[in-house]
Order: structure tokens, then sequence, then C-alpha cells
């Protein structure tokens, strides 16, 4: 979150397993990447597909072994779609299958399970559908060491944003050891979607897929999102076009919300344009804009987490010029030859400065200021015109992908 000149980081990254039950559409061949934990059970029921389709499309002949980074081909079979559920401590076979609506001996047959008295914690089973199996409305999680929000949101197939607002965390980055948490069921991270707007002209650039909108509504102030509000409920109370709401905030179809995420009720300068270079190819990053933070502030860019080392790239020509503070730790300063201002915060090391041009390095990630001992990461901000802060995520979004 910026204070004064400063910037403060504050979330972890996002990863999502996919959560459906019943049969599923087919789906167009793609790619996945492997990550670190993933089984190719667990990457098949999230492509609706199967091991046998994966295998064969992918000539796994050791066991159907994987590694991580390894790059798969998807094949377009549909299977029906599963849950994943991740042993938490005290759990037994018997309370899982009660909370899925199964058995015990169905699960234990879907994970070849020779003794269903006994299931280790962090063990993910397969919850077969077709069996009765139905997600939780919500579940329990003790923090381990080593765990961050973005690993227990991958491990429970939710977002970040979804258990930041179930347990009014106000800085993702902080979870303690013992910690209990509740974990919404998947799907439930969203307050809102779809307002029905129509896409705007030239809706293949970033800020023109939020609608047909400059985002200017004349209504100053911000709202904080409450649970069950959607982008069309809030624009009605304000008076206020959803698409200029949308705009305003950059959001992107579906136009979801995070609940306790704060808004602007209207777009203080015009819409950012899209940028040349990703800032860190490869970087993650989720839409953390306006994510509540202590004190009653509100994150004002996005943090995109990569290795510590990782070179930053300029993302437009323009100068540079560099600062270190408190809070933001190495920071990076950009005037755009587009006539925005970017800021970047917590590096390890400056890169080159004054004239750069797209794509120059302008510094390395790490984790400088009030983000010691965290994820290593870049805090980025754009300022359209030099002024207030807008969302970065959808010009993120068309130049990293």
């Amino acid at each position: 979150m910026r204070v004064g000149n400063k910037f403060m980081s504050i979330t972890a990254g996002m990863a999502s397993i996919a959560l459906a039950l019943g049969a599923a559409p087919a789906v167009a061949d793609g790619e996945h990447t492997v990550r670190a934990g993933e089984t190719l059970s667990e990457i098949a029921a999230a492509n609706r597909t199967t091991v046998r389709a994966l295998a064969e499309a992918n000539r796994l002949d050791d066991g159907n072994h994987i590694v991580v980074g390894q790059v798969l081909v998807i094949s377009g079979t549909a299977a029906p779609a599963t849950v994943v559920h991740v042993v938490g401590p005290g759990e037994t076979l018997g309370g899982i299958a009660r909370q899925y609506g199964t058995s015990s001996r169905v699960i234990a047959g879907a994970n070849d399970i020779a003794n269903a008295n006994i299931v280790r914690i962090g063990t993910r089973l397969t919850i077969p559908a077709g069996s009765g199996a139905s997600a939780p409305a919500t579940r329990s999680h003790t923090v381990a060491r080593g765990e961050t929000l973005g690993s227990i949101a991958g491990r429970f197939g939710v977002s970040v944003g979804s258990i930041v607002s179930a347990n009014s965390i106000s800085n993702p980055n902080v979870v303690r050891v013992g910690q209990a948490l509740t974990i919404p069921a998947a799907g439930s991270g969203s307050t809102g979607g779809s307002s029905g707007g129509t896409a705007a002209s030239g809706s293949g650039s970033g800020y023109g897929r939020t609608g047909p909108s400059d985002g200017r509504t004349g209504v100053s102030g911000t709202h904080t999102v409450a649970p069950g509000d959607t982008l069309t409920s809030i624009a009605r109370r304000y008076g206020i076009s959803t698409d200029a709401l949308a705009a305003a905030n950059g959001v992107l179809p579906p136009r979801s919300l995070y609940a306790n995420a704060r808004l602007r009720l209207t777009a203080q300068n015009r819409l950012p344009s899209d940028v040349r270079r990703c800032p860190i190819p490869g970087a993650t990053y989720v839409n953390d804009w306006g994510f509540p933070r202590s004190g009653g502030r509100a994150h004002e860019g996005n943090d995109l987490f990569a290795p510590r080392g990782t070179v930053v790239q300029a993302p437009v020509a323009g100068t540079v010029s560099y600062a270190t503070g408190s809070i933001g730790g190495r920071q990076f300063r950009l005037r755009g030859d587009d006539g925005t201002t970017y800021l970047g915060s917590h590096m390890d090391a400056f890169g080159a400065s004054g004239r750069v041009a797209a794509g120059d390095v302008i510094g390395y990630v790490g984790d400088t200021g009030n983000a010691r001992g965290s994820r290593t990461h870049l805090h980025f901000e754009i300022h359209p015109d030099n002024g207030s802060a807008m969302n970065p995520y959808p010009v993120l979004r068309q130049a990293c992908g």
C-alpha cells in the first residue's frame, strides 16, 4: 500500500485447483505446467480429463511419473470432475466422507488406501464424482510451519482473497503457526458476478476489457465491499454506471469482487494505457488491488512474486530514478513517455538509471523495506497523468498474461 511517498506490499500469490461436481463438458486441448506437490490425478481432475488420457497424450511410460516444471499436453477428453481434499490434523476417513456425503469405503477405493483407519496429515484424497460427494460449506485449517496463505489457498482450491475475507485478515503476508483458519467453499471468494455490461470497443486492450466507460462518475468517495455485494448492486446504491465502476477499479469480466476490498466510486484520472513489456515475465500475481490493510488502509497496487534476483524490466520507455525508504525499501520511479508514472518497491538492487527503453533492466526482485522476510516480490503501481494510483491488474494481464 502507498503511505505518503513510500509503499507497502501485502499479498501472497494465489494458486487454484478446480472444484466441480457431476459430468463436465468437453474441454479444448491445451498445456499445463506441473507445480510442486501436484499429482497426475489432480491435474486430470482440474482439467476435466482422465489420467489415462494425460498419460497417453504425453507418453508417460514410467508409472505416470511427472516432475515439477514439466509441460503436459492436456487432451480434450472430458471426464467427471472430482473434489480433492487435503487431510488436516485430527481428521479421519469417516469424518471426511461425512463432509462430502459419501462413504469411507468409496474414498479408500478411489485412493488405493489399504487401511481405512490410517490417513496422514497432508495426504491429498480424491473424492470421486457420482458418489454423492458435495463440497462442504466451510472447512477449518490449522496453519503449519512454513505455510503461507498462498500455499493454503492452493491446497484447498480457493483464492487468497476468500480466506482473507472469511478470517478478517489485515495482512495476508502474516499468518501464525497454530492459527485456526476458516476455509470457505471453493468459488465462495467472489461476492458478485457479471453485470451484463457490453464489451467496449477495443476490448482487446487491458482496460478496454473493463467495459465501455472512462470510469468518471462525478461521485467521490469509496465503498468497502460487503458479503453479498455485486458490482451492479454497489453501482445502483450510488446512482452510477456499473461499467464506470468497473473501469474506475480495473475490474475485468466476470467482474467478481472480494469482501472487504475497497472500491473507488470514480476514476480520478484517465484510464491506464497498455504497456509494451511485462515488468517481471513469469511472475505470479493476483488482483489484490484494494485489499484491506491495517489502520483502515487499502492496497494501491499489485504484487508480482518471483525468486530473489529476478530482473525487473521497464514496462515502457522513459526516465528512471531511485529511492530507498523504510517502508518500500529500494524503489524505482519510472516517468514513462506515455504520461504515466510507474512505481516499484522492495527490490534487492537497482538497475539502469536515467533514460531507458522498454525492456531495459531497472532492478532485481527482493524483500527490502517492510517486506523483509516475506516472499520476495515487486510491489507495482501505475499513476496515469502522474496522478492517483489505479489498479494495474488489467495492464498486467495484457502484458504478462
